[in-house]
């Protein structure tokens, strides 16, 4: 319920938010097929949040 409330907050505030409910499942993940669902949605949301910007980052070589 919780979760559903801070996602209903944060739409009302125009924000983005995503809210996945997976069946079967409550606080902990036990089935490998929720398992494989919420490392796709880290994924998802990594590409989309920290890997948006495609320049190539400089990486310096100690030397």
């Amino acid at each position: 319920m919780q979760s559903e409330r801070m996602y209903a907050a944060l739409k009302g505030l125009g924000k983005e938010a995503r809210l996945v409910m997976l069946p079967y499942e409550a606080h902990g993940y036990k089935a490998r097929k929720s398992l494989l669902h919420v490392l796709w949605e880290q994924e998802q949301w990594l590409d989309k949040y920290l890997l948006a910007d495609k320049t190539p980052v400089e990486v310096s070589q100690a030397q």
